[in-house]
């Protein structure tokens, strides 16, 4: 595995641990039932760039196997 793979998965699980911990403070601020805008945008936010960085890795990976079952028709041929 790739460093860059590695210190992915490290965000990933450091998200992961922290989402429980998250969700509980926006349920404890709520304001008569809703949940704090300020609070939802923030998890999203972060959760946003977990997501994008977890799509732009696997279309990076998408086009290296593209690119190298291309170069073996080339060379099949």
């Amino acid at each position: 595995m790739i460093r860059r793979d590695r210190e992915l998965l490290v965000n990933l699980s450091a998200v992961n641990t922290r989402l429980g911990e998250a969700v509980v403070e926006l349920c404890a601020h709520q304001d008569g039932g809703e949940l704090p805008a300020a609070g939802l945008r923030a998890l999203g936010d972060n959760l946003q760039h977990v997501a994008t960085r977890l799509l732009t890795r696997a279309d990076e990976l998408d086009r290296a196997d593209e690119l190298e079952a291309a170069t073996a028709r080339v060379q099949d041929s």
